[in-house]
């Protein structure tokens, strides 16, 4: 009877043993899965500022070329199109350069805010096609998606991505997006 006992409880010991190296794989896993994910929403972070305002200094010098020269200048966007180009071409640039790292990458919006005394112009790209059209609203009045009050000229934009899961290879679907402005003499 004493032999049996100890059998017994020997045999709770590998159980023991066995789920807690379970565990620790399928917390290594979840770490790894975590960490890749940190890294391309660093990196999907990154562009997404660069490209923004790569979109909002498409043409610098327009700026300071609409005689100005008192108080703080109003900026400008000379060509909206080509300043949602820009922002595309930006993002397409980035994304290439890293291989198997994003897939279905898709454009969702693009919105340009072109604040002018107490008007603002919205101007918006949406869906993959870059469908355009434009509002208008009162200074103070206007959010952007973000949330933020649009004060000055500026520009948001929001991409959709997928990343593969490492666990069982299937696609996690991730939207990050980007408001930026950009202050001239304040």
């Amino acid at each position: 009877m004493v032999l049996t006992k100890k059998e017994a409880s020997g045999s709770f010991g590998y159980v023991v043993m066995f789920t807690t190296a379970l565990l620790l794989i399928v917390l290594t896993l979840y770490m790894a899965q975590v960490a890749r994910l940190m890294t391309h929403q660093h990196h999907v972070d990154d562009s997404l500022a660069d490209s923004v305002l790569a979109s909002l200094v498409a043409d610098d010098i327009y700026y300071f070329e609409t005689l100005e020269m008192t108080g703080t200048p109003v900026v400008r966007f000379k060509n909206l199109d080509n300043s949602h180009r820009i922002f595309v071409d930006c993002m397409n640039v980035s994304i290439a350069e890293t291989t198997g790292f994003y897939y279905n990458f898709k454009f969702d919006s693009f919105i340009c805010y072109e604040v002018e005394g107490s008007q603002v112009r919205i101007t918006t790209w949406s869906g993959p096609s870059g469908a355009k059209s434009t509002s208008y609203g009162r200074l103070g009045s206007v959010r952007s998606p973000k949330g933020d009050i649009v004060r000055e000229t500026s520009a948001y934009g929001r991409v959709r991505f997928d990343i593969k899961n490492i666990i069982d290879g299937s696609f996690i679907t991730k939207t990050k997006d980007c408001y930026c402005t950009l202050e001239i003499n304040n």
